[in-house]
């Protein structure tokens, strides 16, 4: 492995983190367009079926959470209040 970004004042070698991949094959996409797997890493190593289930659950919840507040920061320009008048603010 490189010394890169984080790393790269690591002196010797770098460090093994265990862990596991878990790869999700998506099967459709409304859009129409060619699915692309989804790769998730957990620190854990012995992932059972249920665990690995549980997993990209969480994975989706937080990939609607997040773009949830995107659409309210970029679409209902929640990133900054716009005051136009004394009595505004």
């Amino acid at each position: 492995m490189t010394h890169r970004s984080a790393w790269v004042s690591q002196l010797g070698t770098l460090p093994v983190i265990e862990g596991t991949v878990i790869r999700l094959q998506v099967e459709y996409l409304p859009s129409g367009a060619t699915p692309k797997p989804v790769w998730l890493w957990w620190s854990g190593t012995d992932a059972t079926d249920t665990q690995v289930d549980l997993l990209w659950q969480v994975f989706l919840r937080r990939f609607d959470i997040e773009h949830t507040f995107r659409l309210f920061k970029q679409t209902l320009g929640w990133t900054c209040p716009k005051i136009r008048t004394p009595e505004a603010a």
